[in-house]
Parts: structure tokens; C-alpha cells; sequence
């Protein structure tokens, strides 16, 4: 379904590389999506082993053109990323970003000169960044280790994707100092369950559209959190939500996408930008504060 839905709308034939987060993923996508009846959390079941996830990543291997499309892709939509963090917690002075990949947050985070270094398990997207003079450990958080403690842990879309969340958000505190800033930016279950549900309906063709323009129409995500599940976890850990953001997927249309398809997109993101708000978005950022 979700080829379907961008694929009549290509300009050209694209390489399929560069569909790369887009309609191909880096794993496969679930067979079963269940949620908890406590704490509202959704989540795969069976879940992979630690090893399996982190093996599925570390081996991805793309082109560096792909690389260099998706480095100048998120560098942009980082600015925006950035800025809000820093409204949230103004004395940044050393960061962490949690799954930095390419290297485009730590880019912006360069531009305006806060030292942020990264981890990611991808040995050829480390690679990448550390050509443009970015420092990326290449291990997993259960892994990292450092001297010191940091102002901010950042887990932009990477969260919902690690072998255990509630070891990754214990590691996030332990980095951090008292009062240090952790911000996750993860898919909104509740809007995912919601949605998915008028598939079916006279809401069909534009509940397509919401999930498919924020990449949640197959839900290609070992977890997706709700309000409740995200307090309860990150309380859990030593943390405080102070406040969240709702959003949308970055901008996925390029030089491959017909133009009426790229004015869909930015239209529905637009609206859904002005009349979503916190966790009615399919994308939310929740900026939580060290206990």
C-alpha cells in the first residue's frame, strides 16, 4: 500500500537506494502490533532479540550519494529540532545525540556552536560524519561510556527503535546531570490507533493520507508511545516531562516527486502542523528535565 501510494507519483524511476526510510525499510515490518492494556503503550510482538535489532542496523550499507541526500535532508529539518531545545533548556553547553547516523543534527548543532558528539551503530554512517569533522561513537547507548556528565541527551526517531527503551532512557539519565535536558521525538500510538481505524470508512482516503505523509501507514516501528506509557517510562528513569511538542515527519519530497505529489504533502503537513497540537500530532517531542 504505502508503494503504491508514492510510486504513481515519481517523476522518473528513482533508484531504489534512495527510497531508502521512505517505502524501503531497514527491517522488516511487523507481522503483529499489539498494545497494552495498562499503560496504553503499542508495541511488535514477538519482540526481535537485542542483537537481532542492533545487527540490522550496524550492517546497513548505502551509497554515499544516498548518504549525502540524506545528510543535507536532516541538517535542514535539524534547525528547527535544535532551536526548539534550546528554547526548552537555554544552557546547552555539551551534548549527546542518541542515533546521530548521518551527522545532520550534530551539523546544526555545530552551525551554532554547541558541542554535540553522537553514537550511532552504523559503521558506514559514522564513517560519513566523521569525513565532515563530526564526532560519532560508533557503539549503542548500553555501550557508550564518557567522562563527565552532559547538559542534554537528544533521541530524535531512534527511541521507538532501540532494543530496549527503558535501558536507553536509564543510560540518558545516567549521562546526564541533574537537571540536564533529555528530549525524544518518537510516533504518536494514539494517532496511529485512531487513524488506522477509519481506513475502513468514509475517512478512508484521508486517513491514507495522514499515515502515509507521516510514515505510519504500515507502522514500520518496534514501539509507539502514547502519553501514559511515555510519563510512566521516562518518570520510571529518574525523569520529569515538562513539556511536548507535536509534529510531523520531516519533508520526504525531492527531485524524484511529481509536483502535485510534493504540494499534497506540504499542504496536508501544513495543516496538520496548525490544527495538531502535542498529542494530537502523528509525531510528538518530549522534552523531559533530570531528576
Amino acid at each position: 500500500m504505502v508503494w503504491s501510494f508514492h510510486a504513481r507519483r515519481l517523476r522518473h524511476p528513482v533508484p531504489l537506494a534512495y527510497l531508502t526510510d521512505r517505502v524501503v525499510f531497514s527491517q522488516s515490518p511487523p507481522l503483529r502490533l499489539v498494545q497494552c492494556a495498562d499503560c496504553t503503550h503499542i508495541y511488535r510482538n514477538p519482540r526481535e532479540r537485542a542483537e537481532t535489532v542492533r545487527r540490522t542496523y550496524s550492517e546497513t550499507d548505502l551509497d554515499e550519494t544516498v548518504l549525502e541526500s540524506l545528510f543535507e535532508n536532516q541538517r535542514a529539518e535539524c534547525r528547527g529540532q535544535l532551536a526548539r531545545l534550546l528554547a526548552f533548556s537555554p544552557g546547552i553547553n555539551r551534548g549527546l545525540e542518541v542515533g546521530s547516523y548521518v551527522g545532520g543534527f550534530l551539523a546544526a548543532a555545530r552551525e551554532r556552536g554547541i558541542a554535540f558528539e553522537g553514537i550511532d551503530v552504523s559503521a558506514a554512517a559514522s564513517a560519513f560524519a566523521a569525513k565532515r569533522g563530526l564526532r560519532i561513537h560508533n557503539c549503542d547507548i548500553e555501550e557508550f561510556s564518557a567522562s563527565g556528565s552532559f547538559d542534554a541527551v537528544a533521541i530524535w526517531n531512534t527511541f521507538e527503535q532501540l532494543p530496549n527503551v527503558h535501558t536507553a532512557a536509564l543510560v540518558s539519565r545516567r549521562l546526564l546531570r541533574d537537571g540536564g535536558a533529555l528530549v525524544v521525538r518518537v510516533p504518536n500510538a494514539a494517532f496511529y490507533k485512531g487513524w488506522r481505524r477509519r481506513l475502513d470508512g468514509p475517512l478512508s482516503s484521508l486517513a491514507e493520507r495522514l499515515l502515509a505523509h507521516n510514515n505510519l501507514l504500515g507502522f514500520p516501528y518496534r514501539e509507539g508511545f502514547t502519553a501514559l506509557s511515555i510519563n510512566r517510562l521516562l518518570s520510571d528513569s529518574g525523569f520529569s516531562v515538562r513539556q511536548v511538542h507535536g509534529d510531523t515527519l520531516a519533508p520526504v519530497a525531492d527531485r524524484w516527486t511529481r509536483a502535485p505529489a510534493a504540494v499534497d504533502e506540504r499542504v496536508t503537513k501544513t495543516l496538520q502542523r496548525a490544527l495538531q497540537h502535542r498529542w494530537r500530532a502523528p509525531w510528538v517531542e518530549v522534552y523531559a528535565v533530570a531528576r
